[in-house]
């Protein structure tokens, strides 16, 4: 037997099972991302997958949405020998009378899952996870409810074994991606090329007698920040239209925003945000927000002027052209954030399972999570049947335009 060999064995005896190794964790709870800066983006070059993971991207959230939102911060971070291992960045929200401790970002983080080594990720029996989870709670005092929503079910080798939990259920929605390759030709040859080019090749004569458009990207803070205005009153007046209650009127939200923006431009040069959008006849006719981290590229906000030049379909245009920016840039992998509407179903020809794991800690709790879970079902079984969904949407338009009739 080796020297190598023996050293394996002993370190395994010593560790113990993947159990054994949760129950030894060493918890700590941070209020702010800043006082384990160094270790959370050391632990994310090493082991991230996603732009919601990054330190930037927490760290504005606690700075603007979640005092704004009264949420109560709390970092958790986990240790093993002293060496961060895994960090669960939660806040504590008040629904009614519960306390629940869910992911940051709320919906506009639309992968939540914990930042976790590489060996750290493995299933684990539930008996274990809910012991940690019984932990972390006492640590966190004053929690009725784990919400573990939006996790990952399938992502190679990045899967938390909070996805693996017996309890976990599916999501409300889940992720479309578009696996990206150098060559966008080849990309748009297996993704309906032929339709896909005769399309964008109507969009271009359409838009020629007016000088023909240009993908913008931003290049300064303060471009970001007026291509976001744009979007602000372009979203705005699509959610009035529909019906839908403003996500991005929400106290600390636009401000939350506007921190990624600066932060962006602050000099580190990390791409936590950018912003592209569809330019032409003196306006901005579609706006994407994105963020890229470890080759992928998230989508976290898309609007479309709502003016004559709809019927031209500037959205599709504008993720046709990003589609090819980011093949050129080496992007490995888009998703255009939750949801299956139209535009993102052309072009996110994978679907990334997500599940929500509820955990109570109470018996407030576990009344609480029998209410969420009834609730799930009941949005997931609308949305599924194509007949109701048309019908939801109806009575949201009627609603909006009866509003919009009474306001005048």
């Amino acid at each position: 037997m080796d020297g190598a060999t023996t050293a394996l064995m002993t370190e395994s005896s010593r560790v113990g099972d993947p159990a054994t190794r949760l129950d030894q964790l060493a918890i700590s709870v941070h209020a702010q991302a800043r006082d384990i800066e160094a270790e959370w983006r050391a632990l994310f070059e090493s082991a991230g997958s996603n732009v919601y993971q990054s330190f930037e991207w927490t760290d504005c959230w606690l700075t603007t949405a979640a005092p704004a939102l009264g949420v109560r911060p709390a970092v958790v971070a986990l240790r093993w020998e002293g060496q961060l291992v895994m960090l669960i960045p939660l806040g504590i929200e008040r629904i009614g009378p519960l306390r629940v401790a869910r992911y940051l970002g709320g919906e506009h983080a639309n992968i939540r899952m914990p930042l976790a080594a590489a060996d750290w990720r493995s299933p684990i029996d539930d008996a274990a996870t809910d012991r940690l989870l019984a932990r972390v709670a006492a640590a966190l005092g004053g929690v009725d409810l784990f919400d573990f929503d939006a996790l990952p079910a399938d992502q190679p080798e990045t899967t938390h074994f909070l996805a693996s939990h017996r309890a976990a259920r599916p999501a409300r929605c889940n992720v479309g991606t578009l696996p990206l390759e150098a060559d966008f030709a080849a990309l748009l040859a297996a993704h309906r090329g032929a339709k896909k080019s005769k399309k964008h090749r109507w969009q271009k004569n359409a838009l020629a007698p007016v000088g023909g458009y240009r993908l913008r990207r931003a290049q300064t803070g303060a471009e970001a920040a007026a291509m976001f205005d744009t979007f602000l009153g372009e979203k705005a007046a699509w959610f009035r239209r529909m019906g839908i209650a403003d996500s991005f009127a929400e106290p600390g939200i636009a401000p939350f925003f506007r921190a990624l923006i600066a932060r962006r431009w602050a000099g580190d040069e990390n791409t936590v945000i950018d912003i592209d959008a569809i330019e032409f006849d003196g306006g901005l006719h579609a706006i994407l927000g994105s963020g890229t981290a470890m080759g992928r590229q998230s989508g976290y906000f898309l609007a479309v002027a709502d003016d004559e030049w709809r019927r031209i379909s500037p959205g599709e245009l504008l993720i046709h052209d990003v589609i090819a920016a980011a093949c050129a840039r080496g992007t490995r992998l888009i998703d255009l954030g939750r949801g299956e509407e139209r535009y993102k179903a052309s072009w996110l020809d994978r679907t990334e399972t997500h599940v929500r794991l509820l955990r109570p800690v109470t018996l407030v709790g576990r009344i609480g999570a029998l209410a969420l879970r009834a609730r799930d079902a009941a949005e997931r079984r609308v949305r599924n049947d194509e007949r109701l969904w048309r019908l939801v949407m109806r009575l949201r338009r009627s609603r909006a335009e009866g509003q919009a009739a009474s306001d005048s």
